[in-house]
């Protein structure tokens, strides 16, 4: 689940909302996470990370600085409804409320990061106000980020996997032209595949190569180790294309259950002394 992003605020590029899971590199390089094709913003112009549960935002020496909220920063601490200025070019930052569990749980207004997020896109453009209503007013209960985004339709299951696998540096894999061996299907339980929503991809080196859409669920790791005895390695794959190839290589899985969303990802804790200096 996105808890948090950044919204680009001009027709700079296509893309426009940028998940955030635990690091992002920002420059002008098409290799970076978040790429902005403009000539005042640096290759590697400034990274955010996850640090102690925070979002934390670092310059790497760029030429024309970062700045937050108008002010030039090295390093800071980003809140949600953040401007950040690469260069000449305008992002907003934005993060779940840390709302304590069961406070409010009956209220149906919106929580401020949402709408502070809806805001921003009616604002930037992106979407308008009527469309944000919609949105906003579908369910008695109010939307989280990543609801109303993927409710907007600017974030699918395939580029949140992918922006996760990017991140966390994971392989990403599309499921949907793979043909899995049976011998390797074989080794995995229904039991295991449907619960933990994982799917096994191939044999290579030794090691048992498996899909996940959260690559951080150690628990479900430690099941395949125990339950194969074999070395896992992870590669990250969209929860519909692992669901799709659990109904395809374990039909039984879907006689008795649907499966529900996945669990929220664990926080990342990246340390920003060492994510590499900037270059123009």
């Amino acid at each position: 689940m996105i808890k948090s992003c950044l919204i680009l605020e001009t027709q700079l590029t296509k893309k426009r909302v940028f998940p955030f899971y635990a690091k992002m590199i920002i420059g002008r390089h098409s290799t970076n996470d978040v790429s902005l094709p403009d000539r005042t913003v640096s290759k590697r112009h400034a990274v955010i990370g996850r640090v102690r549960g925070q979002a934390v935002v670092k310059d790497l020496g760029s030429r024309n600085g970062t700045f937050v909220n108008g002010q030039k920063v090295e390093k800071a601490i980003l809140a949600c409804g953040d401007r950040l200025k690469f260069g000449s070019v305008m992002l907003r930052f934005f993060q779940e409320d840390e709302t304590p569990a069961g406070k409010d749980a009956e209220n149906t207004t919106a929580p401020q990061s949402v709408q502070k997020l809806g805001g921003s896109l009616v604002e930037a453009g992106i979407i308008d106000e009527m469309t944000l209503l919609g949105v906003l007013g579908e369910d008695e209960k109010p939307p989280t980020i990543d609801q109303m985004l993927t409710g907007l339709g600017l974030l699918d299951d395939d580029n949140r996997a992918r922006a996760l696998a990017r991140q966390l540096k994971f392989p990403f894999i599309s499921l949907k032209e793979k043909e899995i061996p049976q011998q390797v299907t074989s080794l995995v339980t229904t039991e295991v595949a449907r619960t933990h929503v994982i799917v096994p991809v191939e044999l290579a080196g030794g090691k048992l190569v498996v899909a996940m859409a959260d690559p951080l669920d150690s628990s479900a790791i430690q099941v395949l180790r125990v339950t194969t005895g074999m070395s896992i390695e992870v590669v990250v794959a969209s929860r519909e294309d692992i669901l799709e190839a659990i109904g395809r290589y374990y039909p039984a899985a879907f006689m008795d259950q649907t499966l529900d969303g996945a669990e929220d990802l664990d926080e990342v804790t990246v340390n920003m002394e060492y994510l590499g200096e900037g270059n123009e």
